[in-house]
């Protein structure tokens, strides 16, 4: 990252806040676990300043002088931004993905407390104003960096405001169809040693159903089936019971919204189902740790591609 000349307090906070993340991320035998939600919060701030960074090194802002002008425009700030020059187009592009991406995300995560959501609203549309450079400048180039920054360290402020951002620090591993057809035996899975939580989703259910009608993966279903109802007597699932060493296992009974996630993922394709659900988790919990494991690896992808973790059901 390109840092300015100047106050850097902001920035150098936010790279220790990084540094810490990333430690906390490291296990003792060099693993990593997936990001908290609030991590992934951090994560896209911080893609969103390297790309502001970078466009601001190629922005140009000038003082008008609205007296030498001969015109009286009241409303036309005094400082105006200048051309970009044509080959900073993709920085210019990188900002608005960068932005875009973290108010996918934020905007998802506020749904349920309005007052946030309407604070990071009007920080993600004045963010989008800057970054299109229209209209008027706060001031010069380094006034624009020190206004984004103190921005940009509200937009986080307004995140650990949320209700979610104080939960259960939960590690939770949302399971694919096809990761139980290959290891239907749950309990022989194994993790990192750390207590986890295995969480079935009612797209999976609806598939096991299914496959059970399928000589090819009639015994694996009904295997895996027989165990899911065999932990109703160990308490309650929705809540969660125990599974094995320090595992344990709960069911979600409501579908995601597919009209309230992430807009890449689809209601047609039975596989963004679990994905979708898998990031509704995230967002209700900030502090949880999210992954999925599948041994299909489109959907792994995809849950990568999401910001969750991803597991192949040969390492559990």
């Amino acid at each position: 990252m390109t840092l300015p000349s100047g106050d850097h307090d902001l920035r150098l906070s936010y790279r220790r806040r990084v540094t810490q993340l990333q430690a906390v991320e490291e296990q003792p035998d060099g693993t990593r676990l997936p990001a908290s939600g609030l991590e992934q919060v951090e994560v896209l701030l911080g893609r969103l300043e390297q790309a502001l960074d970078r466009l601001w090194d190629r922005s140009d802002v000038y003082y008008y002088d609205q007296s030498a002008s001969g015109l009286r425009v009241i409303t036309m700030s005094k400082w105006q931004w200048g051309r970009l020059p044509d080959d900073a187009a993709p920085l210019l592009g990188a900002a608005r993905e960068a932005l875009r991406e973290l108010w996918e995300f934020a905007s998802k995560a506020a749904r349920k407390a309005p007052d946030c959501a309407s604070a990071l609203e009007k920080l993600h549309k004045v963010l989008g104003r800057i970054v299109e450079q229209k209209g008027g400048a706060p001031g010069p180039i380094e006034v624009v960096r020190k206004h984004v920054d103190g921005m940009i360290e509200e937009y986080r402020s307004t995140i650990h405001r949320l209700p979610s951002a104080y939960g259960k620090s939960e590690r939770l591993l949302v399971v694919d169809t096809s990761a139980l057809l290959d290891r239907p035996d749950l309990q022989n899975w194994k993790l990192d040693g750390g207590r986890w939580t295995v969480v079935f989703l009612p797209q999976v259910h609806s598939e096991l159903d299914d496959r059970k009608r399928d000589d090819r993966t009639r015994d694996a279903a009904q295997k895996v089936i027989r165990q899911v109802e065999d932990f109703d007597r160990r308490g309650d699932t929705f809540e969660g019971v125990p599974l094995s060493g320090r595992l344990a296992v709960r069911e979600v009974a409501i579908s995601p919204d597919m009209h309230e996630t992430l807009p890449w993922l689809r209601a047609d394709v039975p596989d963004d189902a679990v994905i979708a659900g898998a990031l509704e988790l995230w967002w209700r919990d900030l502090t949880s740790r999210v992954a999925i494991t599948a041994s299909d690896r489109n959907v792994r992808n995809k849950a990568r591609l999401a910001g969750l973790g991803a597991v192949h059901p040969n390492d559990l």
